[in-house]
C-alpha cells in the first residue's frame, strides 16, 4: 500500500502564489464599461475546464470592496507559457457585473495542442493567484490520466481529497461528476462536528433562490483545498442532485414541496448558478452539460445528463408499489415495471446526441469511448443480507433500509429505482449503440458514495458491454456508515453478482483513471480522516480494463497489486 502523510498548515498554502485578482470572459461580459478601476479582492480562487486542443475556459470571480457596488467591474486576464508571465500569449478584458455575480468566463482560443499554461486576472493593481492548466492532444495516442470526483459535501469535513489530487499529479483533467455542492442547511446533512471544524453553511437554511444558490457557491468556493485543485488543473464538471436538490428530475424533486415556491423557478436559478460559478461551456442550450471531448485519438469523452434535463420522475417503492389480491404490496410486479415501462432517463434528444457521438468515435479510429455521468448504469441490485444482519438488528435500521433489506430477501434482490436499474428500456437502448458502433466502452460514475467496479451488464449472466467504474466521495458518507458490519455487506455483493470486481461502501476519497492505447486502468485512494486537519492518503485498489476484452461478451478486470 501506498501512505503519504500530510500535515496542512493552512495559512502558509497561499505564500507561494500571488494574491488578489479578478478577470474577464470575451464574449460573455456585460458591454457595460466602468469609467473607473473599482476596488476588488478575489476571494473565491482561479479556475479552468473544459479544454479542448485549442482552446480552455478559465474563470475567477470578483468581490467589491463596497459591498454595496452595483455597476460593473473591468477584469484584465493574461495566459502565459510560464508562471512569471514573461512569455504572455494571449490577454484580453472581461466585463462583469451583478447579473453574473461579479464572475468572470473567458473561452481563450488559438491555444497550441497539449500545452500547459499559466493565467491570472487583474483589477487595477490587485492580482489574482496563478491557475495552470493544459489543452487537449489533438492527435495521437497519448496517454490520459484523470482524477474522477464527486460529492463535496462542506460540513461533513474537509477536502482532503482535493488536496491529495493537487499534490499528486500530473493530471490532464480532473472530472467531477456531481454533487458539487449540497442545498440542505446547517443541520440538515452532515457532520454533529461541523461548528467545530468551522464548516458551518451560508446561508444556514435550503437553498431555494438564486441568492441562495450563489452564496452557497461562494462559501465552498473559499474552501483552500478546493481552490488549490482549481488551481491546478482544468476541470469537466456535470451536474448530479445537489446542485438543485436532492432527488432531482426534469419536472420535481423529491426535496421539493410547494412551500419551497415553483420548480421551474428553482431549477432555473440552480442552473444559472451553476453556470455562474464553474468553468463550463454551453455547446448545446437545451443540453446545457452534455458535450464530448476528445483526446488526441485515443479516447471520447462524453459527459451525459442523467438528472435533470431528460429525467422522468423515478418510481419509487413507497408510492408506486401496488397491492396484490391478498393486499399485500406486490414487489414482483414493481419490478417487471423496472423492468419493461418506457420512462425517459435521458431524453430523445440526448440519446440521438450519444448514439451520433459514439458512431463518430468509432468510425474515426478512436479506440476508448469514455461515459461520465451520475448513477450506477450496470445491472446492480441489492443483495439479500439476512446471512449478515439479525432481524433485531434490521429493526435498528432506517425505514428505508428496514425497506431495501425486506424486499431483498423477498424478491433476490431490490433495484434503486433512482439509477438505471430503475430506467431499464433505455439503458437496453444504450447498450444497442455500444453493439451498434462497437468499441470499448467505459461508464464512469458518482452519486453512491462508494466505489464500484463491474463488468457492464443488463441482467445476471447477461452479455458484458464494456466496464463501469464508480467513485467514492470526497466527504459524503457511504452506506457503510450507516449499517456497520462493512466487510460482511461487501462480501455479499461479490456473492450476489459475478460481474462485481470490487464495491467499497465505507471510506472517502477518489479515483484516477490512466488510459492508454492497451488499456485502461482504474485506481482509488482514501483518506484516513475527513475531520481532522491532518490526514494519511491510501491507494487501497488498482483495476486494469485490456483493450478488446468486451468483444466476446465477457469482461474480466485484471486486479493489479499495489506496488
Amino acid at each position: 500500500m501506498t501512505k503519504d502523510k500530510y500535515s496542512i498548515n493552512r495559512r502558509g498554502i497561499l505564500k507561494t502564489l500571488p494574491a488578489g485578482a479578478a478577470f474577464a470572459v470575451s464574449g460573455c461580459g456585460n458591454s457595460e464599461k466602468p469609467e473607473q478601476v473599482i476596488p476588488v479582492s478575489f476571494n473565491h480562487g482561479v479556475a479552468s475546464g473544459d479544454p479542448l486542443h485549442n482552446q480552455v475556459i478559465i474563470w475567477t470571480r470578483v468581490t467589491p470592496t463596497d459591498a454595496t457596488y452595483a455597476g460593473a467591474v473591468s477584469v484584465a486576464w493574461q495566459m502565459a507559457m510560464d508562471n512569471n508571465f514573461n512569455e504572455i500569449v494571449k490577454s484580453g478584458s472581461f466585463t462583469t457585473n451583478p447579473d453574473r455575480d461579479f464572475t468572470v468566463k473567458e473561452d481563450v482560443m488559438g491555444l497550441e495542442p497539449a500545452q500547459n499554461y499559466f493565467y491570472r486576472f487583474m483589477v487595477g493593481d490587485e492580482i489574482s493567484q496563478v491557475g495552470e492548466t493544459k489543452t487537449l492532444h489533438k492527435d495521437g495516442m497519448d496517454t490520459i490520466k484523470m482524477a474522477v470526483v464527486s460529492c463535496s459535501n462542506y460540513p461533513f469535513g474537509y477536502f482532503h481529497g482535493y488536496r491529495a489530487i493537487a499534490d499528486n499529479g500530473p493530471f490532464d483533467v480532473v472530472l467531477h461528476l456531481g454533487d458539487y455542492i449540497y442545498e440542505r442547511g446547517d443541520g440538515g446533512y452532515g457532520s454533529p462536528n461541523a461548528q467545530s471544524m468551522g464548516r458551518m453553511l451560508d446561508p444556514p437554511h435550503e437553498i431555494v433562490s438564486l441568492s441562495d444558490y450563489r452564496l452557497r457557491y461562494a462559501l465552498y468556493k473559499t474552501d483552500d483545498d478546493l481552490q488549490a485543485i482549481h488551481r491546478k488543473y482544468p476541470f469537466i464538471c456535470a451536474w448530479d442532485d445537489h446542485e438543485f436538490t436532492n432527488n432531482s428530475y426534469s419536472t420535481g424533486a423529491l426535496n421539493h414541496d410547494e412551500t419551497e415556491g415553483d420548480w421551474a423557478t428553482r431549477r432555473r436559478a440552480a442552473t444559472k448558478a451553476f453556470m455562474e460559478w464553474l468553468p463550463v461551456r454551453v455547446p448545446i442550450a437545451e443540453l446545457p452539460t452534455v458535450r464530448s471531448f476528445n483526446f488526441g485519438k485515443l479516447a471520447t469523452l462524453a459527459m451525459l445528463d442523467t438528472r435533470i434535463v431528460g429525467r422522468e420522475r423515478p418510481l419509487e417503492y413507497g408510492l408506486d408499489v401496488e397491492l396484490d389480491e391478498n393486499q399485500k404490496p406486490d414487489y414482483a410486479a414493481f419490478h417487471k415495471r423496472l423492468e419493461e415501462e418506457e420512462r425517459s432517463l435521458l431524453g430523445a434528444e440526448q440519446e440521438a446526441w450519444l448514439d451520433k457521438t459514439l458512431e463518430k468515435s468509432v468510425t474515426d479510429g478512436i479506440p476508448w469511448q469514455i461515459l461520465g455521468q451520475q448513477i450506477i448504469m450496470s445491472y446492480r441490485p441489492e443483495p439479500p443480507l439476512s446471512s449478515v444482519f439479525t432481524p433485531e438488528e434490521m429493526k435498528k435500521f432506517s425505514g428505508g433500509e428496514q425497506l431495501s433489506m425486506a424486499v431483498a430477501e423477498e424478491q433476490g434482490g431490490f433495484y434503486n429505482p433512482d439509477a438505471w436499474d430503475g430506467y431499464q428500456p433505455v439503458r437496453r437502448r444504450v447498450f444497442d449503440m455500444f453493439e451498434k458502433h462497437p468499441g470499448n466502452p467505459v461508464v464512469l460514475t458518482g452519486d453512491t458514495h462508494s466505489c464500484w467496479a463491474m463488468s457492464l451488464t443488463d441482467k445476471m449472466g447477461g452479455k458484458h458491454y464494456g466496464a463501469e467504474f464508480g467513485t467514492g466521495a470526497i466527504t459524503s458518507p457511504g452506506r457503510g456508515n450507516r449499517i456497520g458490519k462493512v466487510k460482511q455487506v461487501e462480501q455479499a455483493y461479490y456473492d450476489h453478482m459475478d460481474h462485481m470486481a470490487y464495491v467499497s461502501i465505507l471510506g472517502r476519497g477518489y479515483m484516477t483513471l490512466t488510459i492508454t492505447p492497451e488499456d485502461t486502468t482504474a485506481s482509488w485512494y482514501f483518506v484516513s480522516d475527513i475531520e481532522k486537519k491532518e490526514f494519511d492518503l491510501t491507494k487501497r485498489k488498482t483495476l486494469k480494463y485490456t483493450l478488446g476484452d468486451c468483444a466476446d461478451g465477457k469482461v474480466t478486470l485484471e486486479d493489479i497489486p499495489n506496488k
